[in-house]
């Protein structure tokens, strides 16, 4: 079987491959107004960290949304296990199966980058209620990031665009979305030395779960061209609002 990075990330159970992490999540959620009456989508929910914490602690009702069959058999594990009113669907971001203006929130986590950005951004607009809210955190290319870097990122991550936040912020508003702001913004560099450890904390605990060299060479890969390009790669937290 031939893994890409998504593969990579599922089959070694990375529960925060996004910029900033969990905490970065919890922090910003934090700020919205988010509770009992609130339906939340946490779209490309991965292992249902997201999913378990908004459930959990915010009490709100949760749908989350994966295409990846590894990333929902974890996900589908952990509600069942903390026994949290989680609605877990096997669906593509791209095109979700809901109906319009049905969510207050919409929450992706480094997800959207995966996909056709503006088919995606389209589909949160749509199921968003009238002010609904979508929050994405998600990598940006600085302009010091050359033509050839680009492309191998987007080859070894097999993505289709690398959106400078300027670009990210164009491709909200094409979307629909109004009222866009950067609730957040740093550098690759930055974040590098506290994923590292996370990492390796993580591969000490999978280690006898992993016996595919593929899975974890991809991992090095990885964190090789984040090393590499540390300080032409960032990432912004957007919130954009349905108006």
């Amino acid at each position: 079987m031939m893994y890409d990075y998504q593969d990579a990330l599922a089959y070694s159970g990375v529960e925060e491959a996004h910029p900033g992490g969990h905490s970065l999540t919890k922090k910003i959620l934090k700020n919205e107004r988010i509770n009992l009456g609130s339906t939340v989508l946490d779209a490309g929910c991965g292992t249902g960290l997201t999913s378990a914490y908004l459930a959990r602690k915010l009490k709100c009702k949760v749908y989350a949304i994966d295409k990846h069959q590894q990333m929902i058999k974890i996900a589908t594990t952990r509600i069942k296990k903390d026994k949290l009113p989680v609605k877990i669907i096997n669906g593509n971001i791209e095109k979700l199966p809901f109906p319009d203006d049905c969510f207050d929130y919409v929450i992706a986590e480094s997800s959207t980058i995966f996909t056709d950005i503006s088919k995606t951004l389209k589909e949160y607009h749509r199921v968003l209620k009238p002010s609904g809210v979508v929050i994405d955190i998600e990598m940006i290319s600085k302009e010091s990031l050359q033509r050839e870097d680009k492309t191998s990122l987007q080859q070894f991550y097999n993505i289709k665009k690398f959106p400078s936040e300027v670009e990210w912020g164009q491709a909200f508003k094409k979307a629909g979305f109004k009222k866009i702001d950067i609730l957040q913004v740093n550098s690759i560099l930055q974040e590098l030395e506290d994923y590292n450890g996370k990492l390796s904390e993580l591969n000490e605990r999978k280690e006898l779960q992993r016996t595919d060299p593929q899975i974890e060479e991809i991992l090095f890969e990885h964190s090789r061209m984040m090393m590499n390009l540390a300080e032409k790669l960032g990432y912004s937290v957007f919130r954009a609002v349905k108006m």
